[in-house]
């Protein structure tokens, strides 16, 4: 058999994805485990006699149950860990104070070091009770000047003592937005905080011998590399660093984003790929100096393992090097297993000891891709014409490779990224060997620094001009964008249609039932383990259709109109930053339009928008704009009054004059009329003078009338705006507002709702918001009228479908009413 550890990996990893997803009795556990305990004893029995179909088929389901119980503890730890318990219940939402495990060093941001703890021990702030036993991981950002400068001591393994302000994570909930908590919590962060100064930070215990050498040899590295590559520039210095201990915190947004765009993102990150080339750089080496190959195994062994602590031990990097060390463990014993049972090998151990690995993209890309790259690659040789020339077949083998990994890991990009690349099939014969040379040269580098300043400055370059080449290469994309295509996230079942497709093709050419049967179900129950996004379905012909998205504190408007224009106004963003935001953000923050609007349109069949509206150029509206632009590419920007200082804006005008698309300031009294729905200004006026600053009161007004209907977007208008557009609006059957600003207390005044009697209000605010957004009395007085009342801070997303005569309104979370005339 040619690969017998499979009989219990895929069963295994079958398992642990069912168990994750039914979690919510402990019962599950305690009879899987007991389940698997039995077949496998059944199975050692029967083999013990000879292994035949009974024997296996004991194996198998107790490989299964050994899973699902394996998941279903899991999943219950990690995402209902005693401290959710304990923010759950508490009584007092003041600091509290943490101790813990730093999981990784700390990282320095735009907004302060961001710090990854595990909690084993609480207590609220000014309490003189015991501490509380508890666990979870908690993601801080440290703010204050002062937090920069302790970032050398912040180091993983550490214990540590903080004083923190918890709250858990922010969901955005629309259609096609996964379980952001759950996928958090996979990660093992639960909860989400901010820490107002360093001082409030306290090393209590230094980390384990093992640990500490780790931190120490990564900040030589980051020091080394800095110095020696990062002269020639800075991001080079971030590539190297990325590459060889996978610490990508300085790597500039842009060329992560164009790297996973062009499909060589996998470069830079540590994989099996540079687990592979540091194995055969060290046994070189040892090699050169006359180092016997038993001895060069055991030194290259405790090497990989220091350097997997190195690492950080990601599921990747923990795979790669398990997968190494067992290839050597063979040589040990001059025994040469195969490399797929070596490779199912190596995920059993990776899944016991971690069962959420099954849901970790480092995971399912690694492993996706080796797998793929073992199975179908002898299928491309074996159907190709032998040649002789070595150039030739070193050529052919990355094709090959390239080719295999794309066919294992299309469904995986599109269900983690909504994005299939085919970019990477060239961009590989220059990216795999660039990368090769960035960490070997670095290597390098660091080496020479100690011995000789000069060389390892000119070993630096070498490094600065393959690093340049690896980012400056990913620009084919840019160059031929059909190369990377968007694409909604599939659901499971057609996952799994994609594998037994892969099955049948390979089948035709060389019959592999096995390899093949381990492939397929092994990413098909992977991917099957995370689940799919909610749609939502086509709105029926002839309807105007308004989405209010759920984008926290900040607002983001899609409307798709009956002749199938899409118009996006406003596109939410990160409001002026507090320590919350910020600590739920992370320490590069997360960009809204990329994350959360981008997602949302595709998953409501908008694939491209005629017209972006920015209502003002406050963060909370226009700072998804440029990431909403760059993926719809939208034909026509409109703005109300510039504000030509603003950075923001500025930034978008940049952008929009690259990509020639057209730039309007629109002004009170212009009209469209898209099929049967008038699009009517309302506001601004033409100003009076050239604003250096942005209004509120400065807001584009829309109004959207379509038959017996009228939708007002007022964007951010206060007491001045409203009292602008309140002679312009004219009564219609049925009403719709969207709340001005929110509903703030300085909006929504009484002159307002009388004369528009909306018979809906939309309030579009984020939950638990620092501004108390509706106001209380707002809300009392859209109540005495008899408005029906929608919030995207409890409902989510809330969509209105109008066919003109009447309204079908609905939130994410469930909650729908009918609008008829008026009458609700």
């Amino acid at each position: 058999m040619r690969a017998p550890a499979s009989l219990l990996a895929i069963p295994l990893i079958a398992g642990v994805a069912l168990g994750l997803r039914n979690f919510g009795t402990h019962d599950l556990a305690i009879c899987a485990a007991g389940g698997a305990v039995l077949a496998l004893c059944a199975g050692i029995a029967a083999f013990a006699d000879r292994c035949d179909g009974e024997c296996l088929a004991a194996i198998v389901l107790g490989g299964f149950l050994s899973g699902l119980s394996l998941g279903a503890n899991a999943a219950r730890h990690a995402y209902e860990p005693a401290l959710l318990g304990w923010f759950s219940h508490r009584t007092d939402t003041g600091p509290a104070v943490l101790e813990g495990t730093l999981r990784e060093d700390a990282a320095a941001g735009p907004f302060g070091v961001s710090l990854l703890l595990d909690v084993s021990q609480i207590e609220r702030s000014g309490s003189s009770s015991e501490l509380v036993e508890v666990d979870g991981g908690v993601r801080l950002t440290v703010s204050g000047a002062l937090a920069a400068s302790h970032l050398g001591e912040w180091t993983a393994g550490r214990r540590v003592r903080v004083t923190a302000t918890l709250r858990e994570p922010a969901v955005y909930r629309n259609p096609g937005a996964g379980d952001a908590r759950a996928s958090l919590a996979s990660r093992g962060v639960i909860l989400v905080g901010s820490i107002k100064s360093a001082a409030l930070v306290v090393v209590t215990n230094q980390g384990s011998m093992l640990a500490e050498a780790a931190a120490s040899t990564r900040a030589w590295t980051r020091r080394g590399l800095s110095q020696f590559v990062g002269r020639w520039g800075s991001r080079s210095a971030a590539i190297a660093t990325a590459i060889l201990i996978g610490d990508r915190t300085g790597l500039p947004d842009d060329d992560e984003r164009r790297l996973q765009e062009a499909g060589t993102y996998h470069v830079i990150a540590i994989s099996g790929g540079n687990i592979a080339i540091l194995t055969v750089f060290l046994l070189a080496i040892a090699g050169l100096i006359g180092v016997g190959q038993r001895t060069a195994a055991v030194a290259v062994i405790l090497t990989l393992l220091f350097y997997g602590q190195l690492a950080g031990l990601t599921a990747s990097v923990h795979r790669a090097v398990m997968a190494a060390v067992a290839y050597l463990l063979g040589r040990l014993i001059d025994q040469k297993g195969r490399t797929i049972n070596i490779l199912a090998a190596v995920a059993v151990g990776a899944v016991a000891e971690s069962p959420l690995v099954v849901v970790d993209s480092g995971f399912l890309l690694s492993f996706g891709a080796t797998l793929g790259i073992l199975m179908i690659v002898p299928v491309l040789e074996s159907s190709s014409h032998p040649v002789r020339w070595t150039t030739v077949r070193a050529v052919a083998a990355v094709l090959f490779a390239t080719v295999a990994a794309e066919v294992a890991l299309t469904p995986i990009a599109a269900l983690l990224f909504s994005r299939v690349t085919f970019a990477g099939l060239f961009l590989n014969f220059a990216a795999i060997p660039l990368m090769t040379i960035v960490q070997i040269g670095s290597m390098l580098t660091l080496a020479l620094s100690a011995i000789h300043a000069a060389a390892a400055s000119a070993a630096g370059y070498v490094v600065h001009l393959a690093a340049t080449m690896l980012v400056e290469s990913a620009r084919l994309k840019d160059a031929a964008p059909w190369l990377s295509v968007t694409v909604l996230p599939p659901p499971p079942w057609l996952v799994v249609s994609y594998y037994v497709a892969v099955i049948v093709a390979i089948s035709s050419v060389r019959f592999r039932p096995q390899a093949l049967a381990t492939l397929t179900l092994t990413l098909g129950m992977l991917l099957l383990g995370i689940g799919a996004p909610r749609y939502l379905e086509d709105a029926p012909p002839g309807t105007l259709r308004v989405v209010f998205l759920d984008v926290g504190q900040g607002d983001a408007t899609l409307v798709r109109f009956p002749d199938g224009h899409a118009y996006l106004i406003d596109a939410g963003g990160l409001p002026a930053p507090a320590p919350l935001d910020v600590a739920e953000q992370g320490t590069s923050g997360v960009d809204i339009g990329d994350r959360v609007v981008v997602p949302a349109l595709r998953a409501l069949r908008t694939a491209a928008l005629d017209t972006f509206v920015f209502t003002h150029a406050d963060p909370d509206h226009l700072g998804g704009a440029r990431a909403v632009v760059r993926s719809l590419q939208p034909r026509a920007i409109w703005e109300g009054i510039p504000v030509p200082p603003h950075p923001g804006r500025r930034d978008l005008l940049a952008d929009a004059e690259s990509s020639g698309l057209e730039w309007r300031s629109v002004q009170r009294g212009e009209h469209l009329r898209l099929g049967q729905v008038d699009i009517r200004v309302l506001h601004p006026p033409r100003p009076d003078w050239e604003r250096q600053r942005v209004r509120n009161d400065d807001s584009v007004v829309i109004e959207l009338r379509y038959g017996d209907v009228s939708i007002v977007l007022p964007g951010d208008i206060g007491k001045e705006g409203e009292t602008a557009v309140l002679p312009l609006l004219e009564p219609a059957p049925i009403a719709i507002l969207k709340a001005p600003h929110h509903g703030s207390a300085t909006s929504s005044g009484p002159e307002l709702l009388n004369a528009l009697k909306p018979a809906l209000a939309i309030f579009s605010a984020g939950r638990s918001n620092r501004f108390g957004h509706p106001a209380p009395a707002v809300v009392a007085r859209y109540h005495a009228i008899g408005t029906t009342m929608f919030s995207t801070a409890e409902d989510g997303a809330v969509i209105v479908d109008t066919d003109g005569k009447s309204v079908r309104v609905r939130g994410w979370t469930g909650r729908e009413v009918t609008l008829t005339g008026g009458a609700h």
